[in-house]
């Protein structure tokens, strides 16, 4: 038997666009375009979704760079785009990491990461009860 943990060899990843959550396994070795087409796959299946008509190439993966956060002197969020041809172990992606969908608009600009933070929001909710 093998000693293999599967979380290493086979991460999964919480990719979020606003109230949007999807797990999406995937190999420490697969490029992130391999992820972004298993994104634009479960995207398009998603039930009710407009995303019938996006393309891989107005997709871009995002993650929280807070190492620049800390360093940032206003404490805003800095985001790290991640590079279609790069591996996902070399981009130093870790399991179950949150990584944000953007997506380009009409005109060209790309939309500003954002995920509903659910935890805030019922701790607000237990603060009024």
């Amino acid at each position: 038997m093998s000693n293999i943990d599967i979380r290493v060899a086979h991460p999964y990843f919480r990719l979020k666009r606003g109230t949007l959550t999807l797990f999406i396994e995937s190999l420490s070795t697969e490029p992130i375009l391999g992820l972004k087409q298993k994104l634009l796959i479960s995207l398009r299946a998603h039930e009710g979704s407009d995303y019938s008509a996006l393309t891989l190439d107005r997709l871009r993966l995002v993650i929280d760079d807070q190492a620049q956060r800390q360093v940032s002197e206003e404490g805003t969020r800095q985001y790290q785009t991640l590079d279609d041809g790069v591996s996902i172990g070399a981009a130093g992606l870790s399991d179950e990491q949150i990584v944000y969908v953007i997506i380009q608009q009409e005109d060209g600009t790309w939309e500003e990461p954002y995920a509903a933070d659910y935890e805030a929001d019922a701790q607000d909710m237990d603060m009024m009860y």
